[in-house]
């Protein structure tokens, strides 16, 4: 009678098991664009961090799909091994950074290189660009990975377009799949499209729209065969949105902070100065210590507050930029008036976005949760869901 109860216990338990995994959705994620912040000196919650822990808190799903800029990409593997787990699956694609230093194009051709390659990949990429693009398959998902520089011969070779090899590519890698979910990404949107938060827009006309044939031809592909969404980045805008049947994903960015605010600054600066070691120090002194090693950021502040004039943060040197912060933190110290009007031109002309990342819910109907942050590194929540069909 006890090993009988015992096998009846054995067989409930079974079922049970089998019906909760039975009734949990396929689902992945999707960020990108977080750049420098999973390197060690930005390992906090402000930071990338911050978004890696509320997607562990939600469920990290079955993999994450990352259209590019997150280099320097070890940094970004070592810190998604450190908070998902080493066997955690995560497919990165070539953005315009990567290209930027050849570390990171090799560690992106090293992934699929020769006889190895990323798991569950299925397909790797044309003659030229065998490493860089490829497809892979989870579940019952298929997602086509593009390295949208590659020129026909060499996989660093534009500024962005889709190729005729690099369609003639995909339309064999679409045609060949079976699975019900069918994903392209790549890191240039079709088209820019304003962040549904504040409406900013960034690279109208220097995107795949830049050469509107090419693009176009990309389009019709991705309509013929069908395809749920194309997945992508580069704008640092989080948008959704639908180009003549075909669903376009922005994910934005997943940075945390995508730029400090004037009064950000100023506390950090304060704060500084108060410290024991900095008391017999000079204000210029304490100040240059805080400037080097974030200039651009702090640059950027500058032009976005009304500083620096008609040179933007782009084009005004250090050298010029350092007294500007002096300026700045006294009169944002000393000057109501003056601390008043450097947040109105920051809050006019700065627009930072929302940090972000994408659900992808695969069961009907199928959706795209989207999560942002307050933009100064604060907590995630739900804020906008697609529904896809």
């Amino acid at each position: 009678m006890k090993y009988r109860l015992i096998i009846v216990m054995m067989i409930i338990l079974t079922a049970f098991s089998a019906c909760q995994s039975v009734s949990e959705p396929q689902s992945f994620i999707m960020a990108v664009d977080w750049r420098y912040t999973a390197m060690p000196e930005y390992r906090s919650e402000e930071y990338f961090l911050g978004a890696l822990s509320a997607i562990k808190e939600l469920g990290a799903g079955m993999f994450m799909i990352s259209p590019g800029d997150v280099e320097p990409l070890d940094a970004s593997r070592e810190l998604i091994s450190e908070v998902f787990g080493e066997d955690y699956l995560w497919y990165p694609a070539m953005g315009n950074h990567e290209l930027e230093d050849q570390a990171h194009v090799d560690y992106l051709r090293d992934l699929n290189a020769g006889e190895k390659s990323l798991p569950n990949v299925v397909r790797k990429g044309p003659a030229g660009c065998e490493e860089t693009t490829y497809a892979f398959e989870v579940g019952d998902c298929h997602i086509a990975v593009l390295n949208q520089y590659f020129d026909g011969v060499s996989d660093v070779g534009t500024d962005g377009d889709m190729v005729p090899e690099l369609l003639a590519w995909l339309e064999e890698d679409l045609k060949s799949t079976t699975k019900p979910f069918v994903f392209v990404a790549g890191h240039e949107p079709l088209v820019s499209m304003p962040d549904m938060g504040n409406g900013r827009i960034r690279h109208q006309g220097d995107s795949l729209d830049k050469y509107p044939q090419s693009a176009a031809r990309f389009l019709q592909l991705m309509r013929k065969y069908k395809v749920t969404a194309y997945l992508t980045g580069h704008t640092h805008n989080t948008s959704i949105g639908r180009i003549n049947g075909v669903w376009q994903i922005d994910a934005g960015h997943a940075r945390g902070i995508e730029g400090l605010f004037p009064d950000v600054v100023f506390n950090q600066i304060y704060e500084r100065m108060q410290l024991p070691e900095n008391k017999n120090r000079s204000e210029e002194s304490v100040l240059m210590d805080y400037f080097q090693g974030q200039e651009y950021n702090l640059k950027k502040v500058l032009d976005y507050a009304g500083l620096t004039g008609d040179v933007g943060y782009k084009e005004i040197s250090d050298i010029a930029a350092f007294p500007l912060l002096v300026e700045f933190y006294r009169n944002y110290r000393d000057n109501n008036g003056l601390r008043c009007q450097y947040d109105k031109n920051f809050e006019a002309k700065g627009l930072l976005t929302q940090s972000s990342f994408v659900r992808i819910v695969l069961e009907k109907p199928v959706r795209a949760e989207v999560y942002r942050n307050d933009a100064r590194g604060g907590k995630y929540q739900l804020t906008y869901t697609e529904i896809l069909y």
